[in-house]
């Protein structure tokens, strides 16, 4: 089941900002609106991971560009599959993800 639609909304795919936060077994991914926006606009929160994987889809890094998000996709109850144009994230939850507004 694709999330994609329902996570990002009417916001645009340009990434401004992915952390991982192993403490709190959390994955934040804020979006802008444009490129050239400063301040992100919405917050997708992953919650309560249990596993996380993540590989790399450019055989070179390319940090002069804006990462996007390209897909959201459950695979099965539990494991999400994030795909962005850099790199590719799988993820075991125990929570649903949500938006928040930033």
């Amino acid at each position: 089941m694709i999330l994609t639609g329902k996570l990002l909304g009417d916001c645009s795919p340009y990434i401004f900002n992915m952390i991982y936060d192993i403490d709190v077994r959390m994955l934040f991914i804020e979006c802008v609106d444009n490129v050239k926006q400063t301040e992100p606009n919405i917050r997708i929160v992953f919650p309560e991971i249990i596993s996380y994987s993540e590989r790399n889809l450019q055989k070179q890094t390319d940090d002069e560009y804006m990462d996007d998000l390209v897909v959201v996709e459950r695979l099965n109850d539990s494991t999400i599959q994030i795909t962005t144009y850099k790199k590719e994230i799988t993820l075991e939850l125990s929570a649903e993800p949500f938006t928040e507004d930033t």
